[in-house]
């Protein structure tokens, strides 16, 4: 393991959530583009870590309460600002509000406001569900992960579901349909910058936070991100 000099460290200890294609578990392996991204600046880092996907309570639970913890695929934003120790971002991700492609009731609407006439399924405690919490809505139903959105979409137990195009196709095609079931009702476009970030928990040492930040910057410098990234398009 490599070690900043004068520095002496527990194993790091990195978390996400079950978030496809960003990351997810394949036969007992986190897998993903924001997991290949991770994992190829820690090894330029040189750090030894565990990886562990939990629902995302709990995963961002852990990354707010102790040392050496890093959490991705994040969103940034305002409120949480500081709450974390920013390394940099992995990827790109733009949000929608899908509906069931059949339901002729749903039509395209300008204003997030209006969703406010249907069930939403939301991740509980994730960027999306804290952002529309912040603006006082009260039809969300919160589930631990966005399989359950998808499915109590298709079951007809929710009418929308907020989600990240790449996200909504990778679950409803593992539900056996293709992409043409949903429909996109809504372009969250004041959401995020577009990026998922990786972070570190306040308490992790700021060499830490260097030598990482400078091995992020490396692979994407050096071809490596960019040769992950296009596995995913």
């Amino acid at each position: 393991m490599w070690l900043a000099p004068g520095w002496a460290a527990e194993t790091l200890q990195v978390v996400t959530e079950d978030y496809a294609p960003y990351n997810y578990l394949e036969e007992a392996d986190v897998k993903g583009l924001g997991t290949e991204v991770v994992e190829a600046m820690l090894e330029q880092a040189g750090f030894e870590y565990t990886l562990d996907i939990y629902p995302w309570a709990r995963a961002i639970s852990l990354a707010r309460s102790r040392p050496n913890v890093l959490i991705y695929s994040i969103s940034r934003f305002p409120e949480r600002e500081a709450q974390f120790q920013w390394i940099g971002a992995i990827a790109q991700i733009n949000f929608h509000v899908f509906a069931l492609a059949k339901r002729d009731d749903i039509k395209p609407f300008s204003q997030l406001s209006q969703a406010r006439a249907w069930s939403i399924g939301t991740v509980r405690n994730d960027a999306l569900e804290q952002y529309l919490i912040g603006r006082k809505f009260s039809n969300l139903q919160r589930n631990n992960n966005h399989e359950a959105n998808m499915l109590k979409l298709l079951m007809g137990r929710i009418d929308l579901w907020p989600v990240s195009q790449e996200t909504a196709n990778y679950y409803v095609r593992q539900a056996g349909y293709g992409p043409e079931a949903l429909k996109i009702v809504h372009d969250i476009e004041d959401f995020t910058g577009g990026d998922l970030y990786v972070a570190a928990s306040l308490k992790t040492p700021p060499e830490v936070i260097k030598r990482l930040q400078e091995a992020l910057a490396t692979i994407k410098q050096n071809g490596i991100y960019d040769g992950i990234v296009k596995r995913y398009r």
